[in-house]
Protein backbone atom coordinates (compact mmCIF):
# COMPACT_ATOMS: atom_id res chain seq x y z
CA UNK A 1 0.00 0.00 0.00
CA UNK A 2 2.72 2.26 0.50
CA UNK A 3 4.69 1.66 -2.40
CA UNK A 4 1.19 2.12 -4.35
CA UNK A 5 0.85 5.69 -2.35
CA UNK A 6 4.53 6.73 -3.14
CA UNK A 7 3.88 5.97 -6.81
CA UNK A 8 0.46 7.74 -7.78
CA UNK A 9 1.47 10.89 -6.17
CA UNK A 10 4.99 11.15 -7.21
CA UNK A 11 3.83 10.54 -11.14
CA UNK A 12 0.91 12.91 -10.43
CA UNK A 13 1.81 15.01 -7.67
CA UNK A 14 -1.78 16.63 -6.13
CA UNK A 15 -1.95 20.02 -6.58
CA UNK A 16 -1.25 21.85 -3.12
CA UNK A 17 -3.25 24.80 -1.95
CA UNK A 18 -4.38 26.86 0.90
CA UNK A 19 -7.22 25.83 2.85
CA UNK A 20 -8.54 28.71 5.12
CA UNK A 21 -10.49 26.37 7.45
CA UNK A 22 -7.44 24.90 8.82
CA UNK A 23 -5.42 27.79 9.54
CA UNK A 24 -4.73 27.80 13.16
CA UNK A 25 -6.53 31.46 13.92
CA UNK A 26 -9.76 29.39 12.89
CA UNK A 27 -8.92 26.58 14.97
CA UNK A 28 -8.24 28.52 17.95
CA UNK A 29 -11.54 30.85 17.59
CA UNK A 30 -13.87 27.37 17.58
CA UNK A 31 -11.75 26.31 20.69
CA UNK A 32 -11.94 29.84 22.39
CA UNK A 33 -15.83 29.81 21.65
CA UNK A 34 -16.40 26.39 23.12
CA UNK A 35 -14.78 27.31 26.73
CA UNK A 36 -10.78 26.42 25.88
CA UNK A 37 -7.90 28.90 26.67
CA UNK A 38 -6.45 27.81 23.18
CA UNK A 39 -2.67 27.76 22.60
CA UNK A 40 -1.24 31.48 21.31
CA UNK A 41 -0.55 31.60 18.12
CA UNK A 42 2.12 33.78 17.96
CA UNK A 43 4.69 30.76 19.15
CA UNK A 44 2.33 27.46 18.36
CA UNK A 45 3.41 24.55 16.96
CA UNK A 46 1.57 22.97 14.12
CA UNK A 47 1.82 19.80 12.63
CA UNK A 48 0.50 18.77 8.90
CA UNK A 49 -0.29 15.05 8.20
CA UNK A 50 -0.09 15.03 4.71
CA UNK A 51 1.07 18.25 3.36
CA UNK A 52 2.22 17.18 -0.02
CA UNK A 53 4.54 20.16 -1.44
CA UNK A 54 3.51 22.85 1.57
CA UNK A 55 1.09 24.68 -0.42
CA UNK A 56 -1.30 25.02 3.04
CA UNK A 57 1.64 25.05 5.65
CA UNK A 58 4.08 27.43 3.81
CA UNK A 59 1.82 30.45 3.64
CA UNK A 60 1.07 30.08 7.34
CA UNK A 61 4.69 29.70 7.72
CA UNK A 62 5.41 33.49 6.14
CA UNK A 63 2.30 34.81 8.21
CA UNK A 64 3.26 33.33 11.14
CA UNK A 65 6.67 34.08 11.53
CA UNK A 66 7.45 33.27 15.14
CA UNK A 67 5.37 29.91 14.83
CA UNK A 68 6.71 26.61 14.16
CA UNK A 69 5.73 24.49 11.32
CA UNK A 70 6.55 20.36 10.40
CA UNK A 71 4.89 18.55 7.27
CA UNK A 72 5.14 15.19 6.61
CA UNK A 73 3.86 13.54 4.14
CA UNK A 74 5.20 10.02 1.99
CA UNK A 75 5.33 11.50 -1.96
CA UNK A 76 9.46 12.40 -1.96
CA UNK A 77 8.59 14.18 -5.28
CA UNK A 78 5.94 16.36 -3.60
CA UNK A 79 8.10 17.39 -0.23
CA UNK A 80 11.12 18.19 -2.75
CA UNK A 81 9.17 20.25 -4.70
CA UNK A 82 7.95 22.24 -1.49
CA UNK A 83 11.60 22.29 0.21
CA UNK A 84 12.74 24.12 -3.11
CA UNK A 85 9.81 26.64 -2.44
CA UNK A 86 10.76 27.21 1.62
CA UNK A 87 14.49 27.27 0.60
CA UNK A 88 14.02 30.21 -2.07
CA UNK A 89 11.72 31.86 -0.22
CA UNK A 90 13.92 32.13 3.17
CA UNK A 91 11.99 30.62 5.73
CA UNK A 92 13.35 29.15 8.38
CA UNK A 93 10.47 28.78 10.53
CA UNK A 94 8.70 25.66 8.19
CA UNK A 95 10.28 22.08 7.47
CA UNK A 96 8.66 19.03 5.41
CA UNK A 97 9.87 15.68 5.92
CA UNK A 98 9.23 12.37 3.60
CA UNK A 99 8.07 9.97 6.47
CA UNK A 100 4.86 7.78 6.58
CA UNK A 101 2.21 8.57 9.30
CA UNK A 102 2.99 5.12 10.98
CA UNK A 103 6.67 6.29 11.63
CA UNK A 104 4.92 9.50 13.45
CA UNK A 105 5.79 8.78 17.51
CA UNK A 106 5.57 10.92 20.33
CA UNK A 107 9.59 11.30 20.53
CA UNK A 108 8.06 14.11 17.51
CA UNK A 109 6.76 16.34 20.37
CA UNK A 110 3.90 17.88 21.08
CA UNK A 111 2.07 20.43 18.54
CA UNK A 112 -0.66 23.11 19.31
CA UNK A 113 -2.57 21.69 16.09
CA UNK A 114 -2.55 19.29 14.63
CA UNK A 115 -4.41 19.25 10.51
CA UNK A 116 -5.25 16.23 8.27
CA UNK A 117 -6.90 17.65 5.39
CA UNK A 118 -7.81 15.00 2.38
CA UNK A 119 -6.34 12.29 4.06
CA UNK A 120 -8.30 10.48 6.47
CA UNK A 121 -10.53 8.66 3.60
CA UNK A 122 -8.08 7.49 1.42
CA UNK A 123 -5.59 5.61 3.60
CA UNK A 124 -6.16 1.99 4.66
CA UNK A 125 -8.11 1.47 8.24
CA UNK A 126 -4.49 1.08 10.01
CA UNK A 127 -3.19 4.46 8.94
CA UNK A 128 -6.83 6.11 9.79
CA UNK A 129 -6.23 4.90 13.58
CA UNK A 130 -3.04 5.67 13.31
CA UNK A 131 -4.12 9.51 12.18
CA UNK A 132 -6.15 9.65 15.33
CA UNK A 133 -3.23 8.12 17.48
CA UNK A 134 -1.22 11.18 16.87
CA UNK A 135 -4.45 13.90 17.24
CA UNK A 136 -3.84 12.18 21.01
CA UNK A 137 -0.32 11.48 21.14
CA UNK A 138 1.21 14.59 19.47
CA UNK A 139 -1.38 17.01 20.65
CA UNK A 140 -0.87 20.03 23.30
CA UNK A 141 -2.96 19.38 26.19
CA UNK A 142 -5.26 22.62 24.88
CA UNK A 143 -4.40 22.11 21.25
CA UNK A 144 -6.80 21.54 18.38
CA UNK A 145 -7.12 18.36 16.02
CA UNK A 146 -8.42 19.06 12.42
CA UNK A 147 -9.40 15.85 10.75
CA UNK A 148 -11.72 16.26 7.20
CA UNK A 149 -12.92 13.13 5.67
CA UNK A 150 -15.97 11.66 3.23
CA UNK A 151 -19.52 11.21 5.13
CA UNK A 152 -22.04 9.04 4.73
CA UNK A 153 -24.89 9.17 3.11
CA UNK A 154 -24.19 12.03 0.55
CA UNK A 155 -20.94 9.63 -0.53
CA UNK A 156 -22.91 6.71 -1.43
CA UNK A 157 -24.21 8.37 -4.23
CA UNK A 158 -21.23 9.39 -5.17
CA UNK A 159 -19.87 6.58 -4.27
CA UNK A 160 -21.47 4.97 -6.86
CA UNK A 161 -19.97 7.03 -10.04
CA UNK A 162 -16.45 6.45 -8.60
CA UNK A 163 -17.06 2.79 -8.63
CA UNK A 164 -17.81 3.09 -12.54
CA UNK A 165 -14.98 4.91 -13.22
CA UNK A 166 -12.63 2.98 -11.43
CA UNK A 167 -13.71 0.02 -13.24
CA UNK A 168 -13.29 1.84 -16.80
CA UNK A 169 -9.80 3.33 -15.91
CA UNK A 170 -8.62 -0.33 -14.02
CA UNK A 171 -6.91 -1.57 -17.75
CA UNK A 172 -5.05 1.40 -18.32
CA UNK A 173 -2.05 1.98 -15.96
CA UNK A 174 -0.78 5.47 -16.07
CA UNK A 175 -2.36 7.34 -13.67
CA UNK A 176 -2.65 10.53 -16.32
CA UNK A 177 -4.71 7.77 -18.64
CA UNK A 178 -6.84 6.88 -15.82
CA UNK A 179 -7.83 10.37 -15.16
CA UNK A 180 -8.70 11.15 -18.66
CA UNK A 181 -10.46 7.75 -19.76
CA UNK A 182 -12.51 8.42 -16.29
CA UNK A 183 -13.27 11.64 -17.63
CA UNK A 184 -14.07 10.58 -20.95
CA UNK A 185 -16.51 7.75 -19.02
CA UNK A 186 -18.54 10.19 -17.05
CA UNK A 187 -19.11 12.60 -20.24
CA UNK A 188 -20.50 9.44 -22.07
CA UNK A 189 -22.65 8.70 -19.15
CA UNK A 190 -23.87 11.84 -18.67
CA UNK A 191 -24.55 12.82 -22.59
CA UNK A 192 -26.38 9.31 -22.75
CA UNK A 193 -28.81 9.14 -20.18
CA UNK A 194 -31.90 10.90 -19.87
CA UNK A 195 -32.81 13.74 -17.54
CA UNK A 196 -36.11 14.07 -17.89
CA UNK A 197 -37.59 12.48 -14.74
CA UNK A 198 -34.75 10.80 -14.10
CA UNK A 199 -32.81 11.06 -10.77
CA UNK A 200 -30.00 8.80 -12.17
CA UNK A 201 -29.30 11.11 -15.10
CA UNK A 202 -29.57 14.33 -12.79
CA UNK A 203 -26.86 12.97 -10.34
CA UNK A 204 -24.40 12.10 -13.53
CA UNK A 205 -24.78 15.49 -14.85
CA UNK A 206 -23.90 16.93 -11.89
CA UNK A 207 -21.22 15.05 -10.94
CA UNK A 208 -19.47 15.87 -14.25
CA UNK A 209 -20.19 19.53 -13.61
CA UNK A 210 -18.42 19.31 -10.58
CA UNK A 211 -15.53 17.77 -11.68
CA UNK A 212 -15.35 19.27 -14.86
CA UNK A 213 -13.34 22.52 -14.06
CA UNK A 214 -11.36 20.20 -11.30
CA UNK A 215 -7.73 19.51 -11.54
CA UNK A 216 -6.64 15.88 -12.91
CA UNK A 217 -4.70 15.45 -9.42
CA UNK A 218 -7.90 16.21 -7.75
CA UNK A 219 -9.96 13.66 -9.56
CA UNK A 220 -7.04 11.21 -9.59
CA UNK A 221 -6.28 11.24 -5.89
CA UNK A 222 -9.70 11.69 -4.32
CA UNK A 223 -11.92 9.44 -6.99
CA UNK A 224 -9.51 7.13 -8.29
CA UNK A 225 -7.15 5.97 -5.50
CA UNK A 226 -7.47 2.65 -4.00
CA UNK A 227 -9.14 3.66 -0.71
CA UNK A 228 -11.58 6.04 -0.49
CA UNK A 229 -13.93 5.09 2.06
CA UNK A 230 -16.24 7.05 3.64
CA UNK A 231 -18.03 6.83 6.78
CA UNK A 232 -20.71 8.11 9.18
CA UNK A 233 -20.20 11.10 11.56
CA UNK A 234 -20.78 9.46 14.53
CA UNK A 235 -18.67 5.98 13.49
CA UNK A 236 -15.84 9.00 13.36
CA UNK A 237 -16.54 10.35 17.26
CA UNK A 238 -16.76 7.08 18.14
CA UNK A 239 -13.34 6.14 16.50
CA UNK A 240 -12.17 9.27 17.87
CA UNK A 241 -13.43 8.50 21.60
CA UNK A 242 -11.60 5.40 21.36
CA UNK A 243 -8.77 7.34 21.36
CA UNK A 244 -8.96 9.81 23.83
CA UNK A 245 -10.55 12.74 21.85
CA UNK A 246 -13.81 14.30 21.78
CA UNK A 247 -15.63 15.96 19.19
CA UNK A 248 -14.92 20.18 19.79
CA UNK A 249 -16.70 20.73 16.33
CA UNK A 250 -16.68 22.17 12.82
CA UNK A 251 -14.29 23.66 10.93
CA UNK A 252 -17.70 25.20 8.96
CA UNK A 253 -18.88 26.39 12.45
CA UNK A 254 -22.85 27.44 10.52
CA UNK A 255 -23.21 23.87 9.56
CA UNK A 256 -23.42 23.11 13.49
CA UNK A 257 -26.69 24.84 13.76
CA UNK A 258 -30.24 23.54 14.27
CA UNK A 259 -31.60 26.23 14.00
CA UNK A 260 -30.43 27.07 10.44
CA UNK A 261 -33.83 24.70 9.26
CA UNK A 262 -36.97 25.76 9.43
CA UNK A 263 -38.70 25.67 13.08
CA UNK A 264 -40.45 22.77 12.38
CA UNK A 265 -37.64 20.41 11.68
CA UNK A 266 -35.53 22.22 14.26
CA UNK A 267 -37.64 21.51 16.85
CA UNK A 268 -37.98 17.80 15.60
CA UNK A 269 -34.21 17.87 15.72
CA UNK A 270 -33.99 19.11 19.39
CA UNK A 271 -36.67 16.40 20.50
CA UNK A 272 -34.66 13.00 18.93
CA UNK A 273 -31.17 13.98 19.85
CA UNK A 274 -29.87 13.80 23.08
CA UNK A 275 -26.19 14.97 22.36
CA UNK A 276 -24.52 16.86 19.89
CA UNK A 277 -23.25 14.24 18.26
CA UNK A 278 -27.00 12.51 17.62
CA UNK A 279 -27.67 16.10 16.11
CA UNK A 280 -24.67 16.25 13.96
CA UNK A 281 -25.77 13.02 12.72
CA UNK A 282 -29.50 13.67 12.28
CA UNK A 283 -27.87 17.17 10.50
CA UNK A 284 -26.27 14.95 8.24
CA UNK A 285 -29.45 12.91 6.83
CA UNK A 286 -31.02 15.55 6.15
CA UNK A 287 -27.98 17.94 3.91
CA UNK A 288 -27.34 14.51 2.73
CA UNK A 289 -23.67 15.23 3.73
CA UNK A 290 -20.65 14.65 1.55
CA UNK A 291 -17.58 15.57 3.43
CA UNK A 292 -16.72 16.74 6.82
CA UNK A 293 -14.27 19.15 8.46
CA UNK A 294 -14.34 18.02 12.39
CA UNK A 295 -12.15 19.36 15.39
CA UNK A 296 -11.28 17.28 18.17
CA UNK A 297 -9.99 17.83 21.52
CA UNK A 298 -8.36 15.83 24.25
CA UNK A 299 -11.57 13.74 26.27
CA UNK A 300 -10.48 16.31 29.48
CA UNK A 301 -10.58 19.47 28.14
CA UNK A 302 -13.89 21.31 29.35
CA UNK A 303 -15.84 22.31 26.73
CA UNK A 304 -19.06 25.00 27.15
CA UNK A 305 -21.13 25.10 24.50
CA UNK A 306 -23.64 27.66 25.74
CA UNK A 307 -22.58 30.47 23.71
CA UNK A 308 -24.28 34.13 24.49
CA UNK A 309 -23.04 37.55 23.40
CA UNK A 310 -19.87 38.22 25.69
CA UNK A 311 -18.52 35.19 23.40
CA UNK A 312 -17.20 37.42 20.88
CA UNK A 313 -15.50 39.98 23.22
CA UNK A 314 -12.37 39.23 22.50
CA UNK A 315 -12.26 38.46 19.04
CA UNK A 316 -11.47 40.38 16.21
CA UNK A 317 -14.41 40.76 13.56
CA UNK A 318 -15.04 40.66 9.70
CA UNK A 319 -17.22 41.08 7.13
CA UNK A 320 -17.58 41.75 3.57
CA UNK A 321 -21.12 41.95 3.58
CA UNK A 322 -22.73 44.82 2.00
CA UNK A 323 -25.70 46.85 2.51
CA UNK A 324 -28.61 45.98 -0.04
CA UNK A 325 -29.95 49.75 -0.55
CA UNK A 326 -28.99 51.33 -3.02
CA UNK A 327 -28.47 54.57 -1.40
CA UNK A 328 -27.27 55.54 2.48
CA UNK A 329 -29.85 54.41 5.04
CA UNK A 330 -30.65 56.50 7.88
CA UNK A 331 -28.66 54.62 10.52
CA UNK A 332 -31.44 55.57 13.19
CA UNK A 333 -34.32 54.84 11.15
CA UNK A 334 -36.66 52.11 12.48
CA UNK A 335 -36.56 50.54 8.91
CA UNK A 336 -35.04 47.17 8.37
CA UNK A 337 -31.71 46.96 6.68
CA UNK A 338 -30.60 44.14 5.27
CA UNK A 339 -26.73 43.39 4.46
CA UNK A 340 -25.24 39.97 1.92
CA UNK A 341 -22.40 38.55 1.65
CA UNK A 342 -21.81 37.03 -1.67
CA UNK A 343 -22.50 33.64 -0.60
CA UNK A 344 -26.22 35.20 0.08
CA UNK A 345 -26.33 34.62 3.71
CA UNK A 346 -27.82 37.91 5.10
CA UNK A 347 -28.51 40.11 7.80
CA UNK A 348 -31.31 41.96 8.59
CA UNK A 349 -31.86 44.76 11.14
CA UNK A 350 -33.77 47.46 12.77
CA UNK A 351 -31.12 48.28 15.40
CA UNK A 352 -28.75 51.19 14.98
CA UNK A 353 -25.85 49.77 16.63
CA UNK A 354 -25.86 46.55 14.66
CA UNK A 355 -26.73 49.16 11.36
CA UNK A 356 -23.47 50.88 12.37
CA UNK A 357 -21.10 48.09 12.88
CA UNK A 358 -21.82 46.63 9.65
CA UNK A 359 -21.07 49.80 8.09
CA UNK A 360 -17.97 49.72 9.34
CA UNK A 361 -16.74 46.40 8.63
CA UNK A 362 -18.22 47.05 5.19
CA UNK A 363 -16.38 49.86 4.58
CA UNK A 364 -13.01 48.38 6.40
CA UNK A 365 -13.27 44.72 4.41
CA UNK A 366 -10.79 43.30 4.32
CA UNK A 367 -9.10 44.04 7.84
CA UNK A 368 -10.41 42.95 10.98
CA UNK A 369 -11.46 44.82 14.01
CA UNK A 370 -11.40 44.12 17.96
CA UNK A 371 -15.04 43.64 19.10
CA UNK A 372 -14.44 46.47 21.66
CA UNK A 373 -13.66 48.71 18.89
CA UNK A 374 -15.94 48.36 16.59
CA UNK A 375 -18.44 48.85 19.19
CA UNK A 376 -16.63 52.21 20.12
CA UNK A 377 -16.78 52.90 16.39
CA UNK A 378 -20.06 52.35 15.89
CA UNK A 379 -21.19 54.13 19.07
CA UNK A 380 -19.45 57.35 17.66
CA UNK A 381 -20.85 56.79 13.95
CA UNK A 382 -24.63 57.32 15.61
CA UNK A 383 -23.19 60.57 17.27
CA UNK A 384 -23.47 58.66 20.81
CA UNK A 385 -21.32 59.85 23.92
CA UNK A 386 -18.58 57.75 24.96
CA UNK A 387 -20.32 58.31 28.81
CA UNK A 388 -23.58 56.47 29.94
CA UNK A 389 -21.88 53.55 30.86
CA UNK A 390 -25.51 51.30 30.98
CA UNK A 391 -26.30 52.28 27.59
CA UNK A 392 -22.90 51.67 26.28
CA UNK A 393 -23.72 48.00 27.85
CA UNK A 394 -26.69 47.60 26.17
CA UNK A 395 -25.12 48.62 22.51
CA UNK A 396 -22.11 46.06 23.17
CA UNK A 397 -24.89 43.27 24.55
CA UNK A 398 -26.90 43.89 21.63
CA UNK A 399 -23.95 44.27 18.81
CA UNK A 400 -22.36 41.06 20.49
CA UNK A 401 -25.82 39.05 20.36
CA UNK A 402 -26.00 40.02 16.62
CA UNK A 403 -22.78 39.32 15.42
CA UNK A 404 -22.72 35.85 17.31
CA UNK A 405 -25.93 35.23 15.23
CA UNK A 406 -24.05 36.60 12.21
CA UNK A 407 -21.17 34.11 12.88
CA UNK A 408 -23.27 31.30 12.98
CA UNK A 409 -24.90 31.93 9.81
CA UNK A 410 -21.47 33.06 7.65
CA UNK A 411 -22.13 37.08 7.70
CA UNK A 412 -18.97 37.84 10.01
CA UNK A 413 -15.91 35.98 10.70
CA UNK A 414 -13.82 36.12 13.77
CA UNK A 415 -10.26 35.68 14.64
CA UNK A 416 -8.18 35.90 17.46
CA UNK A 417 -5.88 38.03 15.86
CA UNK A 418 -5.36 40.86 12.70
CA UNK A 419 -3.80 39.20 9.80
CA UNK A 420 -0.61 41.41 8.71
CA UNK A 421 -1.56 43.41 5.25
CA UNK A 422 -1.62 46.85 3.94
CA UNK A 423 -4.65 47.94 3.04
CA UNK A 424 -2.93 50.86 0.39
CA UNK A 425 -0.28 50.27 -2.23
CA UNK A 426 2.78 52.37 -1.10
CA UNK A 427 5.13 54.47 -3.50
CA UNK A 428 7.03 51.46 -3.95
CA UNK A 429 4.60 48.56 -2.58
CA UNK A 430 5.34 44.62 -1.74
CA UNK A 431 3.58 41.95 -2.39
CA UNK A 432 3.95 38.69 -0.36
CA UNK A 433 6.53 36.40 -1.00
CA UNK A 434 4.57 33.39 -0.79
CA UNK A 435 2.06 35.50 -3.52
CA UNK A 436 5.10 36.87 -5.41
CA UNK A 437 6.74 33.13 -5.69
CA UNK A 438 2.98 31.44 -6.51
CA UNK A 439 2.32 33.94 -9.53
CA UNK A 440 5.42 33.32 -11.32
CA UNK A 441 5.17 29.35 -11.01
CA UNK A 442 1.86 30.63 -12.42
CA UNK A 443 0.01 29.00 -9.42
CA UNK A 444 -2.83 29.78 -7.26
CA UNK A 445 -2.87 32.56 -4.93
CA UNK A 446 -2.48 32.50 -1.40
CA UNK A 447 -3.05 35.69 -0.01
CA UNK A 448 -2.24 36.86 3.59
CA UNK A 449 -5.50 35.78 4.93
CA UNK A 450 -4.81 32.05 4.17
CA UNK A 451 -7.49 32.43 0.41
CA UNK A 452 -6.77 31.56 -2.78
CA UNK A 453 -7.31 34.16 -4.99
CA UNK A 454 -8.42 34.08 -8.76
CA UNK A 455 -6.25 36.93 -10.42
CA UNK A 456 -6.32 37.68 -14.26
CA UNK A 457 -3.41 37.65 -16.76
CA UNK A 458 -2.77 41.29 -16.19
CA UNK A 459 -2.73 41.23 -12.29
CA UNK A 460 -0.41 38.29 -11.97
CA UNK A 461 2.45 40.30 -14.03
CA UNK A 462 1.65 42.42 -11.91
CA UNK A 463 1.63 41.10 -8.61
CA UNK A 464 5.09 39.50 -9.60
CA UNK A 465 7.09 42.81 -9.64
CA UNK A 466 5.89 44.15 -6.78
CA UNK A 467 9.26 43.52 -4.99
CA UNK A 468 9.32 47.14 -3.05
CA UNK A 469 11.66 47.99 -5.38
CA UNK A 470 9.83 49.65 -7.92
CA UNK A 471 7.58 52.69 -7.77
CA UNK A 472 4.98 53.60 -10.26
CA UNK A 473 6.97 54.94 -13.13
CA UNK A 474 9.36 51.86 -12.82
CA UNK A 475 6.63 49.18 -12.74
CA UNK A 476 4.93 51.24 -16.09
CA UNK A 477 8.30 50.91 -17.59
CA UNK A 478 8.56 46.84 -16.75
CA UNK A 479 5.15 46.23 -17.87
CA UNK A 480 5.63 47.93 -21.23
CA UNK A 481 8.36 45.56 -21.98
CA UNK A 482 6.57 42.52 -21.23
CA UNK A 483 3.64 43.92 -23.87
CA UNK A 484 6.63 44.41 -26.31
CA UNK A 485 8.24 40.83 -25.61
CA UNK A 486 4.84 39.69 -26.41
CA UNK A 487 4.33 38.09 -22.60
CA UNK A 488 1.08 40.97 -21.99
CA UNK A 489 -1.31 41.53 -24.54
CA UNK A 490 -2.84 44.98 -24.63
CA UNK A 491 -6.32 45.84 -26.17
CA UNK A 492 -8.67 48.65 -26.89
CA UNK A 493 -12.13 47.99 -27.55
CA UNK A 494 -10.93 44.54 -28.52
CA UNK A 495 -8.31 44.88 -30.73
CA UNK A 496 -4.55 44.76 -30.03
CA UNK A 497 -2.90 48.00 -29.20
CA UNK A 498 1.38 47.76 -29.99
CA UNK A 499 1.83 51.82 -30.28
CA UNK A 500 4.21 52.68 -27.60
CA UNK A 501 2.27 55.77 -26.40
CA UNK A 502 -1.09 54.12 -26.45
CA UNK A 503 0.59 50.92 -24.57
CA UNK A 504 1.63 53.22 -21.72
CA UNK A 505 -1.90 55.35 -21.84
CA UNK A 506 -3.59 51.71 -21.19
CA UNK A 507 -0.86 50.44 -18.45
CA UNK A 508 -1.08 53.62 -16.69
CA UNK A 509 -5.17 53.69 -16.25
CA UNK A 510 -5.07 49.67 -15.47
CA UNK A 511 -2.28 50.14 -12.72
CA UNK A 512 -4.51 52.71 -11.01
CA UNK A 513 -7.14 50.90 -11.42
CA UNK A 514 -5.70 47.22 -10.13
CA UNK A 515 -3.35 48.11 -7.38
CA UNK A 516 -6.17 49.29 -5.18
CA UNK A 517 -7.71 45.73 -6.11
CA UNK A 518 -4.28 44.03 -5.01
CA UNK A 519 -4.27 45.50 -1.86
CA UNK A 520 -7.38 45.05 -1.00
CA UNK A 521 -7.36 41.36 -1.88
CA UNK A 522 -4.70 41.15 1.38
CA UNK A 523 -1.86 40.66 -1.00
CA UNK A 524 0.56 43.45 0.00
CA UNK A 525 3.05 44.11 3.34
CA UNK A 526 3.93 47.05 4.80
Amino acid sequence: MTERYQTSYDELPYVSQAFAQTHPDRLAVLAKLFGIVPPPLEHCRVLELGCASGGNLIPMAEQMPEASFLGVDLSARQVGDGQAMIQELGLSNVELKQMDIADIGPAMGQFDYIIAHGVYSWVPEEVQGKILTVCNENLAPNGVAYVSYNTNPGWRMRGMIRDMMLYHAAPFGETSVKVRQARALLDFLAQNVSTDNNPYGILLKQELEALRDQDDSYLAHDHLEQVNEPIYFHQFAERAAQHGLQYLGEAEFHTMLASNFSPKVSQTLRMISSDIIRMEQYMDFLRNRIFRQSLLVHREAPLNRNLDWRSVQGFYVASQAQSTTSTPSDLHSPAVEQFRVPSGATLSTTNPIVKAAMTILAERWPQAILFSDLCTAARSRLGNQPSAPPVAAADAQALGTDLLQCYAGGVVELRLRAPRFVMAASNMPIASPVARFLAEKGLRVTNLRHERVNLDHFNRQVLRQLNGQRDRAALLEVLTQLVGQGELAIQREGQPVHETAAVREILTQALNENLPKIARAALLVA
